[in-house]
């Protein structure tokens, strides 16, 4: 044991002091992982089956339906402003702009129904099974890095929350900032009415219901991904569990051994079962959320360097880094479960198996082939999600964008 190895065993013995034994679930990890859960609250979005005995559910519950009838309906309109300015070439600039608010709106009406009410049961069973092999003390949590895991869950939420709030004052407020300006009424994206929206009387109406809107659609996209990334992020975490325990096998007798190799072949065997529910559930969320992360940015940076009006360049150069941040969590997540899989395979290699029995050294060659293929998420079989899908993301949307500026003709 050298010197390195030494002063990371003394470094955990010494946290352990400083910490309580306490149990913590699955569930209280997620928990500390959304701080912000009750301001998802506001609009009747939850995660956990607890909040379905608060005597606050029923109004949470009207509130959502408020919202998502709301939803629906200015995706509806969005939808009608779409097909009227598609019929006229000369405003294809605005037929872009419109179409990419559609998609974003369906996409995220896809994915509250899907996650909140048709798979909602498999996710908390999914949340359960995750949670048996969860290191419940916080002895073990510094033992197997489920610290750093958080942190890592903890950035990344941190950056898409805050990129999507800046974007989100940034496209409510700013036409206010036009207004006390001396500039013109502007909407924070175009919709269709019967009437004039940019009416005094119905301008304040319009620019209520959407900003309620797009915050209800940035808080959807967030928590949403988020709650993905963190499922993703905890798999991985577990098979880096497993891959741990089996780097320190080789201290164990012949007897023990034996038996912490089946209990660890049992939980990966469990692990992997509930990577293929993960990915029969988010397969379709996954390449949704990617595909329309590609033709977002596409038309965010068609919008941005088209040479109009300097407001919509800066709206929509300010909304690029929330595309990235996000396209580029789930991908980063992915990447993680693969490697971390693949890693139970390398520790396997690396224990002294040859130095035990027969029986051991057979039953740890089935953990190497099994483990030598790497658990992954994908999007509808089409695509495995992970860093290289993000670099054929940019790649293909820097395409789009070709495209886009051959067809359009100023």
């Amino acid at each position: 044991m050298n010197l390195t190895e030494k002063l990371k065993i003394l470094k955990t013995q010494c946290m352990s002091y400083f910490v309580d034994d306490q149990a913590r679930n699955f569930v209280l990890f997620l928990e500390d992982f959304f701080p912000s859960e009750k301001f998802f609250g506001l609009f009747g979005f939850t995660f956990f089956n607890r909040l379905h005995n608060n005597t606050n559910h029923c109004w949470q519950k009207r509130i959502f339906w408020t919202s998502i009838v709301t939803f629906i309906i200015i995706m509806m309109l969005v939808s009608i402003n779409f097909g009227l300015i598609a019929r006229d070439s000369e405003r294809f600039l605005e037929a872009v702009e419109s179409f990419s608010w559609v998609s974003g709106y369906g996409m995220n009406i896809f994915q509250i129904f899907l996650l909140c009410y048709w798979k909602r049961a498999a996710i908390m069973k999914i949340v359960e099974r995750l949670d048996q092999n969860f290191p419940h003390s916080n002895r073990e949590q510094l033992q197997f890095g489920v610290l750093r895991h958080l942190r890592h869950l903890k950035v990344f939420y941190r950056i898409c929350f805050l990129t999507n709030v800046w974007v989100w004052i940034h496209f409510n407020y700013m036409p206010i900032l036009l207004l006390c300006t001396g500039h013109e009424l502007e909407l924070s994206h175009p919709i269709y009415f019967p009437l004039d929206p940019l009416q005094p009387l119905l301008y304040p109406i319009f620019f209520i219901i959407q900003s309620w809107i797009i915050l209800l659609a940035f808080s959807i996209a967030t928590s949403i991904g988020s709650f993905v990334c963190s499922l993703t992020c905890v798999t991985a975490m577990e098979f880096d569990v497993l891959a741990q325990k089996l780097s320190q096998i080789d201290r164990e007798n012949d007897l023990n051994a034996e038996k912490k190799l089946k209990e660890i072949i049992d939980d990966y065997n469990e692990l992997t079962d509930i990577t293929d529910e993960i990915e029969e559930i988010f397969s379709s969320v996954l390449l949704i959320n990617i595909f329309s992360g590609i033709f977002m940015l596409c038309t965010c940076v068609f919008i941005a360097f088209t040479p109009i009006r300097l407001y919509l360049m800066i709206k929509y150069i300010i909304t690029l880094p929330s595309l990235l941040a996000f396209v580029f969590c789930i991908c980063f997540f992915g990447e993680q479960l693969q490697t971390s899989s693949t890693r139970v395979a390398d520790e396997a290699y690396n224990c002294n198996w040859y130095g035990k029995n027969l029986k051991f050294r057979k039953m740890i060659l089935l953990t190497m082939l099994r483990a030598q293929q790497a658990q992954k998420l994908t999007g509808m079989k089409f695509m495995d999600v992970g860093l290289p899908v993000f670099y054929w993301s940019l790649q293909t949307a820097h395409s789009y964008y070709s495209l886009l500026c051959g067809v359009y003709k100023p």
